[in-house]
């Protein structure tokens, strides 16, 4: 069935710290702390749950390691020790590989629902009822009708219901932080930044845009093109067709579907199976302003999407895998719609001997770890250069060990857990990967806790041919190659099978331009990075393994709508190469070719020419 609205969930039950911690706190804030379960792990990253009445207290003590629990770290990405600590604040010996703890699947689909568990704590959340393909197609066709209607209504009409719609959802925005926490383990200010703070600011960015495009006047030259005017429209395809990835459920939707519903479309959307509930929620927020059944929302796995496809959308706009993505550009050809595919990435920041290295440092760490570093357009690798790449590592090593890692219920944590298991597990083969090819562990390189919890990683001495260099990695690991200057880190970047975005760092910002141009990438950033993803005047677009098609901007209003040319003539003579042909107008064209080149030796005849052809035109059809 197609779900109905979002379900806010209770947040889980406390539990008193660890002893220790208990004395600590004391000695630093003159009182004891309340109970609240609150999990460490070394690497000196700290895995921290704090109960209500202290989420936007001050800030958490910070241990260092060793004197955390009084025993050495493990070896970096060799194994996972969890400990989970019970109400008597002792651990109960649950230490071992991750699946000691944590071997149920996080997402099921049996029985006709979706059946999840929380990224926090891997406590279930409440089943979500599995669309059917014959709903897909009820979907569709609801969508349909309702798009007559919206299209119909004048484009500041559309506008104005959609920032209505905005407000309303900025108003109501402590629902999604709670849904984006329980479903992707955000953290409450990555939440609020990221998935609330900006619906309003799209809509309007997005009505800037379309208000450019939807009708446009085109000028015309007045002598090849004497008394005509022309425009172009942009006429809405129908039904747009999304099929929604779980790291950004609701912010992840501005670039597609208000383009989509501005345009004067209607959309069926298809969130990931890992946050439905935060995608609907948004779904929701749009319909208490826009017609029935324009937005509708059908949940699901893969096959949900397939059966998307084939449900008769006008248009696709698709966020995953480059091996899912592939399949749907093929299939999208082969019913001839158009088709918007983004794949992922695998983003680069170049960090130059001449950098500002404060800024840099924290850039780089911020949109490196931002949302657990999962995002297509998270920093994943840096090649420093090897000047002053030592002091590099060391400062931003000595930076992550103190990050704190953990429940996202107050405003003290910097880093969230992984969204989903198989993402986990991918990070965790990347960093042993990397391990085993001779990459040195800076700092993290571990798993943490019960839920799906990794500390932030820092690698050095990367090489080309480790996983965390050639794929994508998606999660909170960075790693470090040292280049010998921008040539050949610029050769690098453009190696990669990837080619969304990359970032260069320097003070010299008219060289920077200059690099720009010679990366093969569909983004550059100079001392910041993955900026323009948030501008809707910019394009958002790859090369190569990271898809095909463009998000923002003009240019992406193509996969939402076709253009129609209008030309409107008001002239009342006939065209002069208009039938009946005869000698004068092949000599007429023939003067006007030369007058293009600047040989205007004849260009006396032209009036001559013209009222024969005018008069030989009008005499042929009786006049």
């Amino acid at each position: 069935m197609v779900s109905q609205g979002p379900h806010l969930l209770a947040r889980r039950r406390a539990a008193p710290p660890l002893q220790a911690e208990e004395a600590a706190l004391r000695g630093a804030r003159g009182r004891a702390p309340r109970p609240g379960p609150r999990l460490r792990g070394d690497g000196g990253a700290h895995l921290l749950h704090r109960p209500e009445h202290e989420r936007r207290g001050p800030a958490p003590v910070r241990l260092t390691p060793p004197a955390f629990r009084g025993r050495p770290p493990l070896e970096p990405a060799l194994g996972r020790e969890v400990t989970v600590e019970t109400s008597e604040g002792k651990s109960n010996g649950a230490t071992g590989p991750a699946e000691a703890v944590t071997e149920r699947p996080q997402t099921v689909v049996r029985d006709g629902a979706i059946h999840r568990v929380c990224p926090l704590d891997l406590s279930p959340l409440p089943p979500v009822p599995v669309t059917s393909p014959d709903e897909v197609r009820e979907a569709v066709e609801r969508s349909r009708r309702a798009a007559r209607v919206w299209s119909s209504q004048p484009h500041a009409e559309r506008v104005a219901a959609l920032k209505r719609a905005a407000k309303t959802m900025l108003e109501r925005r402590s629902e999604i932080l709670e849904l984006v926490k329980r479903e992707a383990g955000k953290l409450d200010v990555d939440a609020l930044f990221t998935e609330a703070l900006g619906p309003l600011d799209a809509v309007g960015g997005w009505a800037r845009v379309t208000s450019r495009a939807v009708r446009r006047k085109v000028r015309l030259n007045p002598i090849s093109f004497p008394k005509k005017r022309a425009r172009i429209d942009l006429v809405p395809r129908g039904v747009v067709g999304i099929i929604a990835p779980w790291n950004y459920p609701v912010a992840g939707l501005y670039r597609s579907l208000i383009p989509a519903l501005m345009t004067g479309n209607g959309v069926v959307l298809k969130p990931s199976e890992f946050t439905p509930k935060s995608s609907q929620w948004l779904a929701d927020m749009l319909a208490t302003e826009l017609p029935e059944g324009l937005v509708q929302v059908v949940h699901g796995a893969g096959d949900v999407g397939q059966a998307l496809l084939e449900s008769g959308i006008d248009a696709c706009v698709f966020t995953g895998s480059c091996a899912t993505g592939v399949k749907v550009r093929v299939r999208c050809a082969e019913l001839g719609i158009p088709a918007s595919v983004e794949m992922g990435g695998n983003d680069p920041a170049i960090v130059l001997a001449d950098c500002d290295l404060d800024r840099t440092l924290a850039g780089i760490t911020h949109w490196s770890l931002h949302n657990a570093g999962q995002a297509c357009g998270a920093v994943e690798l840096v090649y420093v250069d090897q000047r002053i790449a030592d002091t590099f590592v060391k400062r931003i090593g000595d930076a992550w060990r103190t990050l704190r890692v953990g429940d996202g219920d107050f405003a003290e944590v910097d880093v969230s857990p992984l969204t989903t298991r198989p993402q986990l597990e991918l990070v965790e083969r990347h960093v042993a990967d990397a391990v085993e090819r001779g990459a040195t562990v800076v700092c993290g390189g571990r798993a943490l806790g019960v839920g799906l919890f990794y500390a932030p990683t820092v690698l050095d001495h990367c090489t080309d041919e480790m996983l965390v260099v050639k794929d994508e990695t998606f999660g909170p690991v960075l790693a470090i190659v040292r280049v010998d200057g921008a040539a050949d880190a610029i050769k690098r970047v453009n190696a990669s099978r990837y080619g969304l975005g990359a970032s260069i760092w320097t003070k010299d910002t008219a060289r920077a331009e200059r690099l720009a141009e010679r990366l093969d990438v569909g983004v550059v950033d100079v001392n910041n990075h993955a900026m323009t993803g948030a501008i809707p005047d910019l394009p958002w677009s790859g090369v190569r393994d990271t898809g095909f098609g463009i998000a923002n901007s003009e240019l992406s209003l193509t996969t939402f709508c076709r253009p129609k040319s209008l030309l409107i003539d008001e002239n009342a003579q006939p065209e002069p190469f208009w039938m009946p042909f005869d000698a004068s107008t092949y000599e007429l064209g023939d003067i006007l070719a030369d007058a293009q080149i600047a040989r205007i030796g004849r260009a006396w005849r032209l009036p001559i020419l013209l009222q024969k052809r005018m008069k030989r035109i009008k005499s042929f059809f009786g006049r």
